[in-house]
């Protein structure tokens, strides 16, 4: 019976691969759903900065949760050396892109990207 709740907590415990191919900033690249965790985290980080009235740490914490979601085709992290850092990232993109990527991961992250895009 031990041996079944090991297996069970074990496998209850596996990240799903729910990597999916979309295109951020005109690139193709692979997306990753976010875990529930990384997502409470990401919102209540972004709350702290709102009520600060700092629009840099909100922007540079939109520009991190894009690149958290990166993954290769198999779903497996892309390494941080062959990723731009999130400051570098709002130096070339404006505003409106960053939020339609920041809108495409959490969309996928909710499980609703590939509802979007069938409509």
């Amino acid at each position: 019976m031990t041996q079944k709740k090991i297996n069970l907590k074990t496998a209850l415990l596996q990240p799903t691969n729910t990597a999916v191919p979309h295109t951020l900033f005109g690139v193709p690249v692979h997306i990753r759903r976010l875990t529930a965790g990384e997502l409470m985290d990401y919102d209540e980080e972004l709350g702290k900065a709102q009520a600060e009235s700092d629009q840099k740490a909100a922007t540079l914490l939109g520009a991190q949760l894009i690149l958290s979601a990166l993954v290769d085709e198999q779903g497996k992290s892309v390494p941080a050396s062959d990723l731009p850092s999130p400051a570098e990232l709002l130096a070339v993109h404006d505003n409106a892109a960053l939020f339609d990527a920041i809108r495409a991961i959490q969309s996928h992250s909710y499980g609703t990207l590939e509802e979007a895009e069938k409509n």
